[in-house]
């Protein structure tokens, strides 16, 4: 008798960061980072999980529930800390509070708190073509080095 198996639900990358108003400059930040550095990694080298951000969940219900039940039931966050967005830093603290993987980043130049500044972020720029290339490497690599190495 043939085995079946059952499909295996992907795992869960949730970004976390500024996101604004659609024609803001939070938002077009917030979609370069993920349409262009961490999606293309995720869809290149961890195909196991799907990525998603708050503003891109489709299911009915209350956004704040939303995020924090993604906040503490992903496999991994990827945060941006770029501006210090006060939601993106509330998100943050809710994950640190977890105890799960989570990824910082911040874009070039931008100055990290001192509570938050203990933990290793990627720095990464969009000036050059390369810069993008560049952090998409970075993420990479701390991906691999999960402390979970579940990724």
């Amino acid at each position: 008798m043939a085995k079946t198996t059952k499909p295996t639900k992907p795992k869960l990358c949730f970004v976390v960061g500024p996101i604004g108003d659609e024609e803001s400059e939070d938002r077009t930040h917030a979609d370069w980072l993920l349409e262009e550095i961490i999606e293309p990694v995720f869809q290149e080298t961890f195909r196991d999980f799907r990525v998603e951000r708050a503003d891109k969940i489709s299911d009915p219900g209350r956004i704040d529930a939303q995020v924090i039940t993604a906040l503490l039931n992903a496999e991994l966050v990827v945060a941006d800390l770029t501006t210090l967005n006060p939601n993106a830093l509330y998100e943050i603290g809710i994950r640190h509070t977890v105890q799960k993987p989570i990824i910082h980043m911040h874009l070039e130049g931008q100055k990290i708190p001192f509570d938050i500044a203990s933990f290793r972020s990627i720095r990464f720029s969009r000036r050059r073509p390369r810069d993008i290339r560049d952090a998409r490497e970075a993420l990479k690599r701390v991906c691999r080095c999960s402390p979970r190495r579940r990724l």
